[in-house]
């Protein structure tokens, strides 16, 4: 009778050379995770709108569905205050703020 591991190869008294492996990332998967840097950033794509608040001071860049879902509730008054008129949630804050609101085109 044979023993249970008759298939198992045994081991080679001489080490086994590797191949260099490749280098290293240095951020790895931080680097697919984290938000880029404020250099990086791209234009924003036709038809986005861009919401700046008047209290943190954020821009952010959003489609107009997803805008639609933040507007709610809100106030838009652009004839009474020029530079932000309109007061809803921002985006970056998540306080009520008047915001001004642009459509990239």
């Amino acid at each position: 009778m044979s023993s249970r591991f008759d298939r198992v190869r045994p081991r080679s008294p001489e080490p086994v050379e590797l191949p260099d492996a490749a280098p290293v990332d240095a951020d790895g998967k931080r680097a697919l995770f984290s938000a880029a840097a404020p250099s990086d950033e791209s234009p924003a794509a036709f038809g986005a709108v861009t919401v700046a608040c008047s209290s943190c001071g954020a821009e952010t860049v959003m489609t107009p569905r997803r805008l639609l879902r933040a507007s709610l509730p809100s106030l838009h008054v652009p004839f009474l205050k020029k530079e932000h008129g309109s007061f809803l949630r921002c985006p970056a804050c998540r306080s009520f703020a008047w915001t001004s609101v642009r459509l990239r085109g």
